[in-house]
């Protein structure tokens, strides 16, 4: 056999074997829809975690979830950030915001696996969310109303819920 007719040979397999195993992103596009199934909004959930590489790259749910749960520390730590900033420009409603910042900062704390041995990862990172609807009530109480600080706490919440989502599947 030539070398024209190996190589060929080799195109073609080449060719069968891309036309027939899915690719790294179908398949993490496959796991997150997977695993948003336990999400509040399923669509937003799977938008949310196939629009990072690393989390659709990541080879099984406990990947998924480790990368989401980065993805929502980060988010948190930058909504701190933000409020802490906001704080700073906005002296009527210094107090309320600090609070907020401090509420996000905390939040981090709560976002990771650490109770998934004994089950409790689910509510662990629920905590996270019971410090931003403390932020909420604080920017509530003191009749703040900032759009941008509305704006961050909603995309917050809807990383938050697609690591939540990850977080669960785990569990069940």
């Amino acid at each position: 056999m030539d070398s024209r007719n190996r190589i060929v040979i080799f195109a073609a397999i080449v060719l069968y074997l891309f036309l027939h195993f899915p690719s790294q992103t179908e398949a993490g596009v496959e796991l997150a829809s997977k695993v948003c199934k336990n999400s509040q909004n399923f669509e937003s959930c799977v938008q949310t975690l196939t629009s990072y590489p690393q989390i659709v790259a990541a080879p099984d749910e406990k990947a998924i979830a480790e990368k989401a749960l980065e993805l929502a520390r980060k988010e948190s730590g930058d909504s701190s950030k933000f409020f802490a900033g906001l704080a700073q420009s906005n002296p009527s409603s210094k107090t309320a915001l600090e609070q907020c910042a401090a509420h996000f900062k905390e939040a981090v704390l709560f976002l990771n696996l650490k109770g998934l041995q004994g089950g409790t990862a689910s509510l662990d990172v629920h905590y996270a969310l019971d410090e931003v609807d403390q932020c909420q009530a604080a920017l509530s109480s003191g009749n703040v109303l900032i759009d941008s600080a509305t704006s961050v706490i909603q995309k917050w919440k809807t990383v938050y819920d697609a690591a939540a989502a990850t977080v669960s599947a785990l569990e069940h």
